[in-house]
């Protein structure tokens, strides 16, 4: 990403020699306290106020990668876009996917277009209407295994950003629905073990038990996507889940 590209996540950017100043997405800013400019391997943002970068880019909707320059980053294309809805059924933002593989978040504007920012937005999870009512729900590590999950008539969700992501509003969100257990299926590696027993830990929180269940022969590094792709099916899910005290199928 360069400067120009990055200049198109705010509405008002001053050019200052090669520098451009705008307001901080991080904090509240009343005067612009960010500055970006081109460097040798990619964007060099700075906030004059402290916010730590990770902030500043998460703000955005992007990650710290998304700021360095390269061949691929230039050639990349919208592949799939994942729209979180509140509980009325309102679109709050998108996770939008590239080819080359990358993520970037967007919100609406007032006028039918897209701001590649998240300022203000409320996080929540991933096909969320459709979990009201549902006692039994899945986790996945991405939007893509939830709608895999759901294409199998299964109450299914993610959060953005997978894998380290996770935080007890999710919880709170799952028990509002009405869920009564929950079902983790990691990825095939360390950090989806680690998201899986986050999950699992933070809903024990709210009061919801939570189950992870690794996938019999799935590759490393590979999802319930995979899994369902090798000619798995809906009854090799919910076996291992088992009765869960009464939860009906």
């Amino acid at each position: 990403m360069n400067a120009a590209e990055f200049a198109r996540h705010f509405t008002r950017v001053k050019r200052r020699g090669t520098w451009h100043d705008a307001r901080c997405p991080a904090h509240d800013d009343r005067r612009p306290s960010l500055s970006f400019k081109d460097g040798d391997r990619g964007l060099i943002v700075k906030c004059h106020a402290g916010c730590a970068l990770e902030d500043v880019v998460g703000a955005l909707g992007l990650r710290v990668r998304d700021l360095f320059n390269n061949e691929t980053s230039r050639r990349r294309r919208i592949v799939a876009m994942y729209p979180y809805h509140d509980e009325e059924g309102e679109v709050l933002y998108e996770v939008v996917r590239f080819e080359p593989k990358s993520f970037a978040m967007r919100r609406p504007d007032v006028v039918g277009g897209w701001v590649w920012d998240m300022r203000g937005v409320r996080r929540v999870l991933y096909r969320l209407p459709a979990l009201k009512g549902c006692r039994l729900i899945f986790v996945g590590e991405g939007e893509k295994d939830a709608d895999a999950l759901a294409a199998l008539g299964l109450a299914a969700t993610t959060c953005p950003w997978g894998a380290g992501s996770w935080q007890d509003e999710y919880s709170h969100q799952l028990r509002d629905a009405g869920a009564g257990h929950v079902v983790v299926l990691p990825d095939n590696d360390d950090a989806g073990r680690d998201f899986a027993e986050a999950v699992k830990h933070s809903c024990a929180r709210v009061g919801l038990i939570a189950a992870v269940i690794s996938l019999p022969g799935l590759p490393l590094k590979g999802d319930v996507t995979d899994w369902l792709a090798a000619g798995h099916g809906r009854d090799g899910l919910l076996d291992p889940v088992g009765d869960l005290n009464g939860v009906t199928r």
